[in-house]
């Protein structure tokens, strides 16, 4: 198989794309987001000016790439290319960010220089030992993830007086820490693993784990940050996480976090006296699934929410206290409509590689299906007129602003109504007024402020009605049309609270120790169900519907800060080759391309890809571990055509290989092309000189699953097909292989799962050379091969025809989630699987000769080096029927390998 190491564009590279320079920047975007770029200027080069405090300057320009790709929010930072992307979408962005710096951009670029200022750090002999290498990605970049992510929300929080950190959510859940007394270990947050319980790992590593570094500051100084880095940016990655800290502070990392924890409660104790003492709300709790249980809507048939976890995702159904899967997958805002018979929500899939859109659906539940109503219209959220027969909806638009529309079931077709330019009012959340003629929104504006606007539909009239920095969302009408209901987090605790149309009187609702979200009435019009929180997570809560029990509270109304739009830039054509040089050099210790049996030993490489990632290449060169002369292997990757077409050259002496191959993305799966020459000495072939073989394959892959409730189905689909012939012979010979893999979850609450896997192949080369060998190694680093029976040596079932099959059971697995110390390493589980293989190969097949095998696996699970999950080591050994005795093996899965 051909082999790169550049990797596949991260955004559109079939856009025209443009660059604006400023002094430390390179600010690149496509068409369409030139004022997004003149903005996105002026606050990258505030951070760089902010940090500059606090941390030495990154080496090199840094290029920002600005890009709508799709409806989704986020951004990353990659220090070793000195690249930064940030996707423009930004709405419902108070769902899961701060929204009251005065945009999602500054918000997101801040967060990703920090980055790339913090893991670029490198101090002491370190840099100078390091230097030769060039601009060498930093040792600095290998830390705990609260030292990655947490520090950045503190950052943000400390240099711009906003972020997670200081955040109603974050509040809410430390209180109920707090009240539960319960606390995360060190353990559970110092780096990505599979955590299967609640708080959920990105709160942990993100919001709390700001908190961690604003302690630091707050025990040892304002310069307590930069002490600890001055300390770790000059060790290497591979130490104990203690020393830095002992070194800076004089304390162990385990100590430090010990007394953190005691600290925590000290931080809240006064707000949590304070709202007890208002009296609390009573409540009825109605759902108990926890994690992310949100966004209720009741009707006759049951109370219809949104679910997600790591066990379940869909809309689940609530009748009569007893509770079902409705629908599985991704759904988000649902609401019945008005008669009761459909219910409306939205979901997100991924349409290309470089788009995830959302739209919108119906379901039918007199039919039991479910119909897609919008096509590329990238829907997020939306509500039924009065009568049923339209629906309002809210957009993203290709600039980062949004929309709003109106959707006519009957005609299918959709009214533009108005829209919110230079991402001056990025719709949240809205309501439908009875009378079906206005509309209340939830309306982020400049400045950070989300506030509730009325827009009147016939005038088009947009009316404030609260104006402060109170994140105000979600709003629904009482029963009678008097009141709006919303949550808004007053004091930095999250409530419901009632805006009186008449008089602009505002009331709060409810007073809770966590917080309330996402109201909506029931259909009895007797109570109000919210989304509320507890130990668990978020579950589904109601509290009677009685206005005269809310107590009036007055709200301060602020004035918006002024706001220009950026002039649109005016930057210069996009030139990727300027991007080429590489940055840095690394020493090889050895180098394998896969199919050619070599094996280098020392060498250097080098690499390099423009930030849009329309061209890549990577090169390696050195001296062969047999001693057989120079090795080397270049690749080069161009993907301007919107798939990627790779060439690559790699020899070792005298033996070498060229090769070209592309790949075709689809959401089920790939489709990939390539052709090989090689030009190898194959002993088995000729032992006296090369040969040269031409290769062509085709090789596709696909994977589609299936889910109800706790069951989960996946079917995986990998096969090769292959047509090649050796220089000396007139004969072409071809090949295939193939594999159906199909994995079962049983719908119980622990995780039991069924594998089952059959796969086969065929050559119509007579040559023992190109036969199939179902033997198992005693050594497989990365995926296990599919045609082999474990129990059986090399050499024992081999073929021009083959057939395998093999049935596992894999009972749930033991949860470990310990480190090793404060070393890079971390056990997450062990898991055990026993198995059933067979197979048979021959020219040609007899049946008869079917081989049996029976053995059993351990595998660990780990992380290593703080972000790096998904490696494992197994061990395994299974006794083939007949065999003398079984056969062990070593499975290593290192990731990038």
């Amino acid at each position: 198989m051909l082999f790169c190491t550049g990797a596949l564009a991260q955004f559109d590279p079939t856009r025209q794309w443009f660059t604006l320079r400023t002094e430390h920047f390179d600010i690149h975007y496509h068409a369409g987001l030139e004022r997004v770029a003149s903005e996105a200027a002026i606050y990258a080069e505030n951070a760089y000016q902010l940090l500059q405090a606090d941390f030495e300057p990154p080496p090199g320009r840094i290029s920002i790439v600005l890009s709508d790709v799709g409806d989704t929010l986020n951004g990353f930072a990659n220090p070793a290319n000195n690249v930064v992307g940030i996707f423009t979408g930004q709405f419902r962005s108070s769902d899961l960010f701060n929204p009251r710096l005065s945009s999602w951009w500054e918000t997101v670029i801040f967060h990703e220089i920090v980055h790339m200022f913090d893991l670029s750090q490198v101090r002491g002999p370190l840099k100078d030992r390091t230097r030769i290498f060039g601009q060498l990605p930093s040792q600095n970049a290998v830390k705990p993830f609260p030292f990655v992510e947490g520090t950045v929300l503190y950052f943000k929080h400390k240099k711009l007086g906003e972020s997670r950190l200081n955040d109603a959510t974050t509040r809410m859940v430390l209180r109920q820490m707090v009240l539960s007394a319960r606390f995360p270990t060190l353990d559970e947050i110092r780096q990505a693993y599979s955590k299967s319980t609640w708080p959920y790992l990105g709160f942990l590593v993100y919001n709390y784990s700001a908190w961690l570094v604003q302690y630091l500051e707050v025990r040892f100084g304002e310069d307590a940050y930069r002490r600890f880095t001055d300390a770790n940016a000059a060790m290497l990655a591979t130490k104990d996480f203690n020393e830095p800290f002992l070194k800076a502070f004089g304390l162990s990392l385990d100590q430090i976090y010990t007394d953190f924890v005691r600290w925590l409660p000290s931080q809240f104790q006064d707000e949590i006296a304070r709202i007890r003492a208002q009296g609390l709300t009573p409540v009825q709790k109605l759902s108990n699934l926890g994690f992310f249980s949100e966004g209720a809507t009741d009707s006759a048939n049951g109370i219809v929410y949104a679910h997600a976890s790591p066990l379940r995702s869909g809309l689940r159904l609530i009748v009569n206290e007893r509770e079902r899967e409705l629908l599985n997958g991704p759904a988000q805002y649902p609401q019945w409509s008005p008669d009761g018979r459909y219910l409306l929500f939205t979901t997100s899939s991924t349409t290309s590689p470089y788009f995830v859109g959302s739209d919108l659906y119906r379901y039918d539940r007199l039919e039991d299906r479910v119909k897609r109503l919008t096509n590329g219209e990238r829907v997020y959220y939306a509500r039924y007129a009065p009568d049923g027969q339209s629906i309002f909806m809210a957009r993203n638009t290709p600039d980062g602003s949004t929309e709003l529309a109106r959707y006519f079931l009957e005609l299918e077709r959709t009214q533009p109504l108005r829209s919110f330019p230079n991402q001056d009012g990025v719709v949240h959340s809205f309501a439908v007024a009875p009378d079906g003629g206005s509309l209340i929104l939830s309306l982020l504006r400049r400045g950070g402020f989300q506030d509730l606007y009325r827009y009147t539909l016939q005038t088009g009239a947009l009316t404030p009605l609260t104006q402060d920095k109170n994140v105000d969302s979600d709003p629904v009408f009482s029963p009678d049309g008097q009141y709006v209901i919303y949550s808004s987090d007053v004091n930095r605790v999250y409530n419901l609270y009632a805006y009186r149309l008449a008089d602009g009187a505002v009331f709060q609702v409810t007073n809770l120790l966590t917080g309330a979200y996402r109201p909506t009435l029931s259909h009895s019009k007797q109570q109000i169900i919210f989304t509320g929180y507890d130990e668990t997570g978020y579950n589904l809560y109601q509290t009677p519907y009685n206005p005269s029990a809310w107590k009036r509270v007055e709200l301060k109304w602020e004035p918006l800060p002024p706001f220009e739009p950026a002039e649109a830039a005016k930057g210069q054509r996009y030139d990727p080759l300027r991007y080429l040089r590489p940055l840095y050099w690394l020493p090889l210790a050895d180098v394998s391309v896969d199919g050619f049996g070599l094996n280098a030993f020392l060498g250097v490489s080098f690499g390099a890809s423009d930030p849009v990632g329309i061209h890549a290449y990577s090169v390696g060169a050195g001296f062969d571990s047999n001693f057989r002369g120079i090795f080397y292997n270049a690749a080069y990757q161009f993907a301007g055509f919107g798939f990627p077409i790779t060439l690559q050259a790699a020899g070792s002496g005298s033996d070498n290989a060229q090769g070209i191959g592309t790949s075709f993305w689809s959401p089920q799966g790939s489709l990939g092309l390539q052709y090989l020459r090689r030009d190898v000495l194959e002993p088995a072939l000729d032992p006296n000189q090369n040969t040269v073989t031409h290769v062509f394959s085709v090789r596709l892959s696909g994977l589609n699953s299936t889910a109800s409730d706790l069951f989960r189905f996946r079917s995986s689909l990998s096969a090769v097909g292959t047509a090649f012939v050796r220089e000396g012979s007139p004969d072409w010979r071809y090949s295939a292989r193939g594999a159906l893999g199909f994995q079962f979850r049983l719908p119980l609450e622990a995780s039991h799962l069924i594998g089952l896997r059959v796969g086969g192949g065929f050559t119509t080369s007579p040559l023992a050379f190109d036969a199939f060998d179902l033997g198992s190694l005693p050594l497989v680093v990365g995926s296990a091969p599919v045609l082999a029976v474990r129990g059986y040596g090399p050499g024992q079932l081999r073929g021009s025809q083959a057939l395998v099959g093999s049935l596992e059971y894999r009972p749930p697995p033991w949860s470990i989630e310990r480190g090793l110390g404060n070393w890079p390493v971390f056990f997450d589980d062990l898991s055990l699987s026993v198995f059933v293989d067979a197979g048979v190969a021959g020219s040609p097949l007899d049946l008869e000769q079917v081989r049996f095998a029976l053995g059993a696996e351990l595998r660990l699970g780990l992380t290593l080096f703080y972000l790096a999950p998904g490696s494992s080591i197994a061990l395994g050994g299974a006794q083939g029927i007949g065999e003398p005795g079984p056969r062990f093996y070593l499975n290593l899965v290192l990731p990038g390998l």
